[in-house]
């Protein structure tokens, strides 16, 4: 079979566009068609990290069903909240199956090693002309619990194992608040992670929309699908709200509302939403760098004069609405953790889905055997750090029509059928 000439992407937030960004740069007639706004969902309010080296899958080892207890408390930073047990069930004792040893390592290594050229793929789209706010200038680890900090910095030990540089020892005490000024004096010990950075996500996704549009792409907003035409098992045209889009290949891109779309066409897989809040505080002193407070599982990123602080992940449905029940849990958290800050900005308080598998890992994958379309979804909270080099490996999938190697650990296959529990 001839390579594709032409493709739809669905869904304009980091994953689609860098999708499309790649597609075009393999000399295939691109559209993308967005339900909404260009990175309008969960690309348009989180902290923007990229964040290689942090790339764990979300199922760790030591969850059991007892500490499962814990998911249903509205203060806790993973939450599920009552309601669709008919789904929700049935996808946490999957995820409770992969809390373990030899999962969370598998995991690991498919995520470092997908990860691992994103600073490259960053600089390439700068040489090509995206213009977006890009900051290169780490991220800190810190808590008032010590043995929270020395057990995060033991987690990403095996991160060096694929190339990744970590700090040997935590810093404490004066030193850390001389390396960042703005935390609070009950902070007293942290370690700096320098492959980090961050971008200003609202201007990544509209500076790549710009950058598709010179590129001869054309992005359709407010193009909500509604049907797939497909002849001979063979997807033929998407149909939207703003019209008929036809291609030789199509992939679905559209984060946690991928499953709905999949299902448009028969094939079914477990995904839920995970929902993060984030608002914008302005502090008294703004913080160098981005901060993960380990203890209460809060980012915290810098933009501009003020800090836009980001937490949570709350299963309840495909929904955005905000409960600020949890947006209290998580000022509170961070409102210990620095200097004063005046009131939050209750105007930028936001809430976006992320879509997650059981097992934390992205599904990028040919929806069916032979079929022309593809799936690019599931990062999780790591979106602006796998999108991009995901993005180049699904296209290199549609173009030749052979699954690369890299995306072996993320088939779809992987998450069909009844999978129990290997306690190791």
């Amino acid at each position: 079979m001839s390579s594709p000439k032409s493709a739809v992407v669905i869904g304009a937030g980091v994953a689609g566009l860098c999708c499309a960004y790649h597609l075009r740069k393999r000399e295939l007639d691109v559209v993308v068609v967005e339900s909404n706004r260009v990175g309008s969902g969960a690309s348009w309010g989180n902290g923007g990290w990229i964040c290689p080296a942090q790339a764990g899958p979300l199922p760790e080892p030591g969850l059991t069903l007892y500490g499962i207890r814990s998911l249903f408390d509205a203060d806790s930073s993973l939450y599920v909240k009552p309601g669709n047990w008919g789904e929700l069930i049935p996808w946490l004792f999957r995820f409770w199956t992969y809390c373990n040893k030899r999962d969370y390592q598998y995991g690991t290594e498919a995520l470092a090693l997908l990860g691992k050229d994103i600073f490259d793929l960053v600089e390439e789209m700068i040489a090509d002309g995206v213009e977006f706010e890009l900051h290169r200038k780490g991220m800190l680890v810190a808590a008032r619990n010590a043995e929270l900090v020395h057990a995060g910095l033991r987690k990403l030990a095996p991160m060096r194992a694929y190339g990744y540089e970590l700090p040997k020892t935590v810093t404490s005490g004066a030193e850390l608040h001389e390396l960042e000024p703005a935390l609070a004096r009950e902070v007293n010990t942290g370690f700096l992670v320098n492959q980090h950075w961050h971008v200003r996500p609202e201007t990544f996704t509209a500076g790549m929309a710009a950058a598709l549009g010179r590129m001869g792409v054309e992005v359709v907003e407010g193009a909500e699908v509604t049907d797939f035409e497909v002849r001979e098992d063979r997807v033929a045209s998407v149909i939207t709200a703003a019209g008929r889009y036809s291609a030789d290949a199509f992939v679905v891109a559209a984060g946690a509302w991928t499953p709905p779309l999949a299902q448009m066409l028969g094939v079914s897989f477990p995904m839920q939403a995970g929902k993060g809040y984030s608002f914008f505080v302005s502090p008294s002193v703004l913080p160098k760098r981005s901060i993960l407070l380990a203890d209460v599982h809060v980012g915290c990123t810098p933009f501009g004069d003020r800090m836009r602080i980001g937490g949570t992940l709350e299963f309840s449905g495909l929904n955005t609405r905000l409960d600020h029940r949890r947006i209290a849990a998580i000022v509170k958290g961070a409102h210990e953790s620095f200097l004063p800050w005046n009131s939050r900005e209750d105007a930028t308080e936001w809430a976006g889905l992320r879509p997650v598998t059981p097992d934390g890992l992205p599904v990028l994958d040919r929806l069916t055997s032979g079929g022309n379309v593809f799936l690019a979804t599931g990062y999780s909270m790591l979106g602006i750090t796998l999108a991009p080099p995901a993005g180049q490996a699904i296209a290199e999938f549609v173009v030749s029509g052979r699954r690369p190697k890299l995306l072996e650990p993320f088939r779809l296959d992987r998450l069909r059928g009844l999978r129990w529990h290997r306690g190791q």
